[in-house]
Formats: C-alpha cells, sequence, structure tokens
C-alpha cells in the first residue's frame, strides 16, 4: 500500500518515518518568538491531556533574560505564553509539578535577592498565574539546576553556591515545605569548586546527587557522584574521569536501586566531546561504562529511566555528518546498549535539553531550533515509542509526491518526483549523508547507492517542503 506523506505547513520536518504505533500522536512544533530569541528547557504533560514547556526569552532589554512559559493543547498547538523576570537576566532549568496541582520552576535570578546571582524558585498555577516566587542565596552567586519531590511531601532544590569572601564554589542542596520556606540548606565540597547539577531519592529513603568536583584528587575536572542519607548528610562520595574535564550531568535510579548517570566526557583531543553513561550499584560501584558519540562535540543533557527498565538520554550532536548541531535522542537497554537512536532538526542549530516518556510509551523533548526563523524558538516534539515522527499519514492516496522504484533494491533505483523539489539526499538511521543531489526540476533521477545493505531515509526538498520515505537496499 502506498503512503502519502502530507507536509505541514509552518513546521518543516527532518525526520519523518513510518511506524503504526501510536501513530496519531506525533508533531513536531516550533513556537515562533521573532524578533527575540528563545529556548524551551524543560516539558511537562498537563492534567488536561496538553503540555507545559518552561524556558526563557530575550527581551528589549539589552543582555537581559526572562522565564518563559508556554501552555500547548494535546496536539502541540501553543494555547498561551506568559514571561517573569525583572530588569536584569531571569533563568529557569527545570520544572516540577507539585503535589497541589500547580507547578514550580527553578534556576537563578539577577533581578531579584541580595546576590549577583540567587536561586529563583517561581510557583505558578496551570494557567500561568503567579502564585509565589522566592529566591535563596548568599551574598555571592547562588545558581540552582533542579527540584525534586521529598518522600515526607517537601521539596529538594541541587544546585551550587559561591558565598561572598568565599573562594570557591560548593555543591548546595536546600530542602523547602510547600509553601519554600527552608528546612535545611547545606553545601557539600572540597577546597576547589564544586558543583551540584541533579539529585533523586533512593531506594532507602536518602538521596543520590550527581555533579563536577575540581578537589578531592581530580585531574581537569571529574564526574562526582555523592550519597546522602534523609538529613542531607554525605555517607560516601566517588569521582569518575580522565585526565581532562569530566562533569556528571544528571542521573536517575535504576530498578536494582544502582544509579545510572550522564557524563560530558572530554577525554579525547580537540573538540571531540562525547556522551557518557556510567551504571553503578548501591554502593557507587561501577558496573558498566558506555560512550556514545562520534568525532565532533556530541553533549549530554538529561537520562530518565523508562518503563521497560532502560533509558532515555537527551543530548547536542554535531557528529554524524551535521554541519550544525542537531536535537539527539537515543534509547537505551538496561545494560546501557543502544536501541536506536534519533536526530531531529533542520539546516541550521537545534538542541536538545529535556525528554520525558509518557505512559503510553511515547516521548516528549523540548529544546531550541534555528532552522524555521530568523532566531532561537524553542521546539516541542512528541515521538512516538521507537522515537519517530509520523505525521500526516494517509493511507490508500495517489499519487504520492515522489515514488521510488524498486523498493527494496540493490542500491539501484529510479525516484519519480511529482513536484519540482530542488534537493535530495539519502541518509542512514544515525544520519549520516549517503548521496546528495542538487535538483532542477527533474520529474525522474536515477542513483545507484554505494552503500551497505540496509534501511536508509530518502528526502525531496524544495523551498516549503522536506518529505522522506524509507528505502531498503538488500
Amino acid at each position: 500500500m502506498k503512503t502519502l506523506f502530507r507536509f505541514l505547513p509552518v513546521v518543516i520536518l527532518f525526520f519523518i518515518f513510518v511506524t503504526p504505533r501510536n501513530a496519531s500522536a506525533q508533531f513536531l512544533k516550533v513556537f515562533k518568538s521573532s524578533p527575540y530569541d528563545q529556548e524551551g528547557l524543560d516539558v511537562l504533560p498537563t492534567a488536561d491531556g496538553g503540555y507545559l514547556i518552561g524556558g526563557y526569552t530575550t527581551n528589549n532589554t539589552l543582555n537581559d533574560c526572562d522565564v518563559l512559559l508556554i501552555k500547548s493543547d494535546g496536539a502541540g498547538n501553543e494555547q498561551w505564553r506568559k514571561t517573569f523576570g525583572g530588569s536584569k537576566p531571569d533563568f529557569p532549568y527545570h520544572m516540577l509539578q507539585a503535589a497541589d496541582g500547580n507547578y514550580f520552576l527553578v534556576g537563578y535570578s539577577q533581578s531579584y535577592g541580595g546576590g549577583d546571582y540567587d536561586i529563583l524558585l517561581i510557583k505558578v498555577n496551570s494557567s500561568g498565574v503567579l502564585i509565589w516566587q522566592k529566591t535563596y542565596g548568599s551574598n555571592g552567586n547562588d545558581l540552582a539546576r533542579d527540584i525534586i519531590a521529598t518522600s515526607d511531601g517537601n521539596y529538594m532544590i541541587v544546585g551550587w553556591s559561591k558565598a561572598a569572601g568565599q573562594p570557591d564554589n560548593n555543591a548546595n542542596l536546600i530542602k523547602i515545605d510547600p509553601a519554600g520556606t527552608v528546612i535545611w540548606n547545606k553545601f557539600y565540597g572540597s577546597n576547589a569548586d564544586d558543583y551540584g547539577n541533579s539529585i533523586q531519592k533512593t531506594d532507602d529513603g536518602g538521596y543520590i546527587m550527581i555533579g563536577q568536583t575540581f578537589g578531592f584528587g581530580a585531574s581537569g575536572g571529574d564526574a562526582w557522584l555523592v550519597k546522602l542519607n534523609s538529613n542531607g548528610d554525605t555517607t560516601w562520595t566517588k569521582r569518575f574521569g580522565g585526565s581532562q574535564n569530566d562533569e556528571g550531568y544528571y542521573l536517575t535510579v535504576a530498578n536494582d536501586g544502582g544509579y545510572v548517570f550522564l557524563v560530558r566526557d572530554s577525554s579525547n583531543a580537540g573538540k571531540d566531546i562525547d556522551v557518557r553513561m556510567i551504571k553503578t550499584d548501591p554502593s557507587g560501584n561501577e558496573v558498566w561504562n558506555k560512550v556514545y558519540g562520534g568525532n565532533l562535540k556530541d553533549t549530554p543533557k538529561m537520562v530518565q529511566k523508562t518503563s521497560d527498565g532502560g533509558y532515555i538520554v537527551a543530548a547536542i550532536s554535531r557528529s554524524f555528518g551535521w554541519v550544525n548541531p542537531d536535537m539527539w535522542i537515543l534509547k537505551c537497554n538496561s545494560s546501557g546498549d543502544t536501541t536506536w537512536t534519533r536526530h531531529y532538526g533542520g539546516a541550521q542549530n537545534e538542541h536538545c535539553y529535556v525528554v520525558r516518556e509518557m505512559p503510553d510509551g511515547s516521548f516528549i523533548a523540548t529544546g531550541k531550533a534555528a532552522s524555521y526563523g530568523p532566531d532561537f524558538d524553542p521546539i516541542f516534539l512528541k515521538l512516538n515509542s521507537a522515537g519517530t515522527l509520523v505525521v500526516g499519514i494517509e493511507e490508500g492516496k495517489s499519487p504520492t509526491a515522489f515514488e521510488v522504484f524498486p523498493n527494496p533494491s540493490n542500491g539501484s533505483l529510479s525516484v519519480t518526483i511529482a513536484f519540482q523539489g530542488k534537493f535530495l539526499e539519502v541518509r542512514d538511521l544515525l544520519g549520516r549523508l549517503v548521496e546528495s543531489k542538487q535538483l532542477r526540476g527533474e520529474s525522474e533521477v536515477n542513483l545507484q547507492l554505494s552503500t551497505d545493505p540496509g534501511v536508509y531515509l530518502l528526502t525531496v526538498s524544495d523551498d516549503t517542503r522536506k518529505i522522506s520515505k524509507k528505502i531498503i537496499v538488500q
């Protein structure tokens, strides 16, 4: 049966791949923001079946930015957009839905508080109305990277602090009650810089924190894993890294009570940065250690445990034939072996900051995109369980935008094009370019692919469309 890929106006899709599961749920949305740069930094589902995207926006004031909140419906269509902030930069990193159904955004503020940077915590309701806003910190620099709910109905903020007059940064944990009142505030570190990036509850009632240390014998910065009891007191710490700069970025608790965390690995020389994922047992002893990436910068952002016992990773990739970075999402099994990887983006610069699994096994992801307008815009993806986008599919329609014959083939094939295409390319499923041709309105193009047997994507595009089909080389 033939398949028609209908182009969505406004949004140009890089990756369209046919798969039946959750086919009606997928989309790629770009929220236009001109003349300002905006980014999506986190996304959560809402009780009405929609989504809440948290991020930041620049504005009229030079060197200023504000917290941005976008509400969409279940199809990813924008319903409203709100901003929060003062006359200086105010920036969120992550969001959390509170027990009362409202939402927290946590990050830093230069507009409010007593220091240059202070931890910023905003609480809003489901309509984006501000309930309250608080800052935490000293007279120095304080910044938060994430917030989680604790087992006793309170909340924990993780970040770092450099109090006025102190020579170094320290990792910082702040436990607050639902009203934002501080229960305790603790610092962790050495006689060098130490940072807290992510924290999770552990099976024994305590916590596990990942970050980076430049102390404790680290060479150039190491990923730093810290186990804490329920009172926030240190039980043990572990370092992971080589001679270069290695940063522990985000972590999750495995089904067996061990810990899985991402490391921004710069151990290779030159411009190469890799995504590294490490699994430890509950005592912090390494179980496995895997590296993902090419020969350019591939940067980790977030890891989440998935319902099948594996892991989903949000990252940014410059490798695999891309001139500019793309959103990069990796699905791994419980042993850290890759199940699939996907790139999303256009010709310009795209970043992926967060990916989260939904109850039906699909995924939501957000970041920033430069391929769809003159500025950086928030980008929002809803993916099926295989990480692919199925958009505008209609069965049994003809003619299609283009035909490929034969398919499967031995690499020799003919492409019949029903519109005035300008460019043709073939890529493998990692996004690596196999073949490209400049078109001048031809209705038929003959290709001879010298590739290994496998599945590839053939894409034909013009100024407004980018349409892809799966082809099989035997």
